[in-house]
């Protein structure tokens, strides 16, 4: 369990609950996770202080490496960042283009995916 956490903490009941009843599919979204994060927040700092406890406990819960899980966290919360529609719109703004950020989603997110699955597949080395 984290240090300093209880276990009424929202990261501790989250962490249980979920990984208990997923038990190793937590592996297959732990990326995904940290994606979504990224996605909301618009920072991938931001999605590991949201998410990165709730993947330690995760971790801990189901017996995997700890490391490795927290690992997957951060490669989701990078990846998440290329759907992020506040860095789309920042980045149509700086350039000047003049495009959908749905048509922007759309191609990224193919690429988010694929670096998602890649990541989980190498991950799962050290992870089980």
């Amino acid at each position: 369990m984290v240090e300093g956490e209880d276990e009424s903490a929202p990261a501790t009941i989250i962490g249980t609950v979920l990984s208990d009843a997923l038990k190793g599919g937590w592996i297959a979204i732990s990326a995904s996770i940290g994606a979504l994060g990224s996605f909301f927040s618009g920072s991938t700092t931001v999605s590991n202080l949201t998410f990165g406890s709730v993947q330690q406990i995760a971790a801990e819960t189901i017996g995997v490496n700890v490391n490795a899980m927290l690992a997957l966290q951060v490669v989701g919360a990078s990846a998440g960042n290329g759907v992020c529609l506040n860095n789309i719109i920042s980045a149509c703004t700086v350039t000047g283009l003049v495009i959908g950020e749905g048509k922007i989603i759309a191609k990224t997110a193919k690429f988010v995916f694929v670096f998602i699955v890649i990541a989980t597949l190498i991950m799962l080395a050290f992870l089980l």
